[in-house]
């Protein structure tokens, strides 16, 4: 019940109106719980809608099928000229991206596809390989039977040239630049005109050395260039001393004596490089140019003399070595071994005269009086300098240090730290100042502030003879004296304030 037959429909009445309408009525016999599609067709018809389900159910007869109508379709036509069969033409419709409908030109050039809908704007396009078709007046297009060009290069009878560049120019605006493996170049599709052919390659001259042909439509032109080799090539590697390929490292050749020749290559991820165009018997000079190289320093050997004969020249090799981008500092201070466990040796990185300087690194002192940092960037200054934990009032001494220049790969720096121990004569002498200074300090904080301060040594006095309860006094005989001599010096202070006003 659920599937769908496929069934031919029998007409049975066929009959016009009026109005010029074709009526045609059609049966056909089915048994119970059928399903059935209807779907008319016809050359010239469309017919809405395209398709109608029926289903058969029950015992009775007949079954109504809702009418469909067709009208007459529009059709779209055109040729190619000149005749040319087997082009595929497609139609679409920009309002009804669904629609694409499919022709095949007949002998004759011509199509014809529909019918269509009316008052929709179709789009029609025709191709087919080994033709240039262009549009032409309404759905009609022109065809232009395209060419076909071989180009031979070749050592000899039948050897061709392996990478060897083909350069072809033609009419239009054609361009195309090949590079031979070992079959010849074919260029197809090809419109007529006027084409120039050149091969190029180091090392080979052509004969001829180049070739301007007319190519007519729809003709296979053949063109063949003999090849001769006039020059060799310098083959090498370049390496770092662990045997690391080098990279992107230029190398140059160049002409010694009668000689005027100068050639450079470039070597690849694996290290190795080829420099052509050597004359024969020609003495050169190979060289790395550590100038146009990135991050090299040096090359050994600095050069080679190589004479090319008639033939290329393999191993002529280098190893490089880089610049480097930091460098090692170590150092050894002249010191006795009594000052070696309280000395420590500084790095500072040089930051301008404003921000001053940054300690990066700081190193003790063993018995060997050497000292190393790790390594540095070469893209900063540093300045290597001594701390010493000494007292300097028992010790003379300067604090050494050393500027480092930014070059590597390695700097070694000697440093003298000789303190001299200060002698008794010295020492007495600063203790005696210092005790005199402090005396003098005292001297003149008490005569400024003696009004102040005499009453307060009073209080205090009187606070230790109350606590004493009277016994023997000291100093100035007995507690009575010595207030009496305190009051006399606090009047006479008094007394000489008062004169001072005066």
């Amino acid at each position: 019940p659920n599937s769908v037959s496929s069934l031919e429909a029998v007409v049975s009445t066929q009959s016009t109106g009026e109005d010029g309408r074709v009526e045609v009525t059609y049966e056909f016999w089915s048994a119970a719980g059928q399903k059935f599609q209807v779907k008319p067709t016809s050359a010239t018809l469309l017919f809405s809608p395209t398709l109608q389900t029926v289903s058969v159910s029950g015992e009775s007869c007949p079954v109504s099928v809702a009418s469909i109508t067709g009208k007459s379709g529009t059709f779209v036509s055109g040729k190619i000229s000149p005749a040319v069969s087997t082009v595929l033409v497609t139609l679409t419709a920009p309002e009804q991206p669904d629609l694409k409908l499919t022709q095949i030109t007949d002998e004759e050039g011509m199509y014809n596809i529909g019918p269509l809908s009316e008052g929709l704007v179709y789009t029609v396009t025709a191709e087919k390989q080994g033709y240039e078709i262009t549009p032409g007046e309404g759905y009609d297009f022109t065809a232009l039977k395209l060419s076909k060009l071989t180009t031979t290069v070749q050592m000899g009878e039948g050897v061709p040239l392996v990478g060897v560049l083909v350069s072809v120019s033609g009419s239009k605006g054609y361009r195309k630049n090949v590079q031979l493996e070992s079959a010849p170049l074919v260029l197809t599709g090809l419109v007529p005109g006027d084409y120039f052919i050149r091969p190029l390659m180091k090392e080979y001259s052509f004969t001829p050395a180049s070739k301007m042909l007319t190519v007519a439509e729809g003709l296979e032109v053949d063109v063949t260039f003999n090849a001769e080799r006039v020059a060799y090539s310098g083959y090498g590697k370049v390496t770092s001393l662990n045997g690391r390929p080098q990279p992107g490292i230029v190398v140059e050749a160049v002409g010694a004596g009668d000689c005027s020749l100068q050639e450079e290559g470039v070597t690849g991820e694996d290290g190795s490089y080829r420099i052509r165009g050597l004359s024969p018997n020609c003495p050169l000079t190979f060289l790395v140019r550590s100038d146009k190289s990135d991050k090299i320093r040096r090359a050994s050997p600095a050069s080679q003399l190589i004479e090319v004969g008639t033939e290329d020249r393999a191993g002529i090799n280098f190893i490089v070595f880089q610049e480097p981008t930091t460098f090692d500092i170590t150092g050894y201070v002249e010191i006795s071994p009594e000052f070696v466990s309280s000395t420590k040796v500084l790095l500072v990185e040089d930051r301008g005269s404003k921000s001053g300087g940054k300690q990066v690194h700081s190193s003790a002192l063993d018995e060997s009086r050497i000292f190393v940092f790790p390594e540095m960037a070469l893209t900063s200054t540093y300045t290597v300098k001594i701390e010493s934990s000494l007292p300097h009032s028992l010790y003379n001494f300067t604090v050494p240090d050393v500027k480092l220049r930014s070059e590597g790969p390695f700097q070694h720096v000697n440093l003298a730290f000789l303190p001299i121990r200060k002698s008794v004569h010295q020492e007495q002498a600063t203790r005696a100042s210092f005790t005199a200074l402090t005396i003098i300090v005292l001297s003149m904080v008490l005569a400024a502030n003696h009004a102040t301060l005499v009453p307060v040594f009073t209080q205090v006095y009187h606070s230790v003879v109350n606590r004493g309860g009277g016994g023997d006094s000291v100093g100035l005989g007995g507690p009575a004296d010595g207030m009496e001599y305190i009051d006399d010096i606090h009047k006479g202070g008094a007394r000489r304030s008062k004169s001072k006003k005066k």
